[in-house]
């Protein structure tokens, strides 16, 4: 935009003041600066995938859009960090089941991108799914394991809730509607709108639904524009970013994982949230460990070596609690950034990121770009890879030997000893009768002066 949207609305406020009847030049300029921000608005909103449903540029959009790049942009900057993320999962999911890539976005209206969001009617993770319909779509949800909070299963669960919706109605858009509302609902808006889309049932839909969409739309743009509005995304550690999931066959506590991979307890818990007891449940199956790439050659030899049903304090580690050392705090040392420009026949973010097997989602954010900008010759692109991977160490615990063990003397029962009071207690004294005192008056004081 030419001027920053909270600057286009001090101009209009400022114009409020003048005459109703005609327009001043100062109330024409604030219109023309509007004018010619909602151009580029739509222009931008043009550029996104129709196939998903039509980006209208409506007032809830336009107060939507404003929250985010003047109102929120601290909730913005944190959106985009955890979008490097979550992202590249989502990709990898909805390219999987054939469905389009902007269906991504939806997470950002459903959760905020965090995976323990839950809402007041007990819908929970980054999709946003009720208990009962995870459990209809194979996910386990109890009080030791919740795979709607597993950034994969989830995803497939979320993504397999919405094509059946898309079944129903061929429409992306209605489809949304009713992951929001359920389809009960949007059929209701249907027969009484007799409509046949979104926007033209719109009206008789939940108040919640009737701006879902638009919500999804604003969020697209913010996620995709951010840059034009100078809204840089939030540091986030790259241990949460660069990171690869395994299939685990065994009971494994996250205890364990942490003093393996010498990670802070946090980073481990954050990355497996499903946990919520602490530790694999060891399901047949198998489950998901999702942890920065540069600790799995550590995971995965450990796996290796030690037995499933070997217990976990049969293995020495050269550390022996994750309470007793914090975990790396550094970890960007042990990452490589890299500094690039677009190729002479590069035009979008999409096709760098393909040239060098990167996420588009995470180049963007690391970059501070947009997916759908077009790139200038020598624009500065970033991205990192890892540097050092780190390797199992078997080394045992550095804790002196047990001293030697002491043989025991055999216990003897202790009884109450059968004594008679008479026998040991003193005699008791009756008490003596107490004297009374006269309290010195006046007088004596007196002649005790005179003696």
């Amino acid at each position: 935009m030419s001027l920053p949207l909270r600057i286009v609305y001090l101009l209009l406020l400022l114009t409020c003041s003048t005459t109703a009847f005609a327009a001043s030049p100062a109330e024409a300029r604030a219109e023309h600066i509007m004018e010619v921000a909602d151009s580029m608005v739509k222009a931008r909103l043009a550029l996104l995938d129709s196939s998903i449903m039509e980006h209208r540029y409506d007032d809830a959009v336009k107060r939507r859009i404003i929250n985010y790049v003047e109102n929120w942009p601290i909730t913005s900057a944190r959106l985009l960090a955890r979008s490097a993320r979550f992202f590249p999962i989502f990709e990898q999911q909805l390219a999987t089941a054939g469905m389009p890539l902007g269906l991504k976005y939806v997470t950002v209206q459903e959760s905020a991108l965090r995976p323990y969001a839950t809402s007041h009617a007990g819908a929970g993770g980054l999709w946003q799914l009720m208990p009962g319909t995870a459990r209809e779509l194979g996910l386990t949800v109890n009080d030791i394991l919740d795979e709607r909070l597993d950034p994969e299963l989830g995803c497939v669960a979320g993504l397999e809730y919405l094509k059946i919706q898309y079944e129903r109605y061929e429409d992306w858009a209605l489809a949304l509607a009713a992951y929001n509302c359920g389809p009960g609902n949007v059929n209701k808006a249907l027969r009484r709108s007799r409509g046949r889309d979104y926007w033209s049932i719109r009206k008789h839909l939940p108040r919640e639904t009737r701006n879902y969409l638009p919500n999804i739309i604003a969020a697209t743009y913010v996620m995709a524009f951010h840059h034009h509005h100078d809204v840089v995304p939030a540091p986030m550690d790259l241990d949460m970013q660069l990171t690869e999931a395994i299939t685990v066959y065994r009971k494994l506590s996250l205890y364990r994982v942490a003093q393996v991979t010498g990670l802070r307890p946090d980073v481990v818990v954050e990355l497996n949230a499903q946990y919520l007891a602490g530790y694999l449940p060891g399901l047949p199956g198998g489950h998901r460990l999702r942890l920065p790439s540069r600790v799995m050659p550590a995971m995965r030899t450990y796996l290796s070596l030690h037995s499933a049903d070997q217990p976990e304090t049969a293995a020495n580690l050269p550390w022996s609690s994750p309470r007793l050392n914090r975990g790396e705090l550094h970890s960007e040392r042990f990452y490589e950034q890299f500094h690039t420009v677009p190729g002479s026949q590069d035009t979008a973010l999409r096709q760098v990121a393909n040239n060098y097997q990167l996420p588009v989602d995470q180049l963007a954010v690391w970059s501070n770009q947009g997916e759908f900008d077009s790139l200038e010759q020598f624009t500065s692109l970033y991205f990192y890879r890892v540097g050092t991977y780190l390797p199992y160490d078997p080394r045992d615990r550095n804790t002196p030997p047990a001293p030697p063990t002491i043989a025991n003397l055999p216990a003897t029962p202790v009884r109450i000893p059968n004594r008679h009071p008479g026998e040991w207690l003193p005699p008791v004294s009756p008490p003596l009768p107490a004297t009374l005192e006269k309290k010195a008056g006046l007088m004596d004081w007196i002649k005790g002066r005179f003696k």
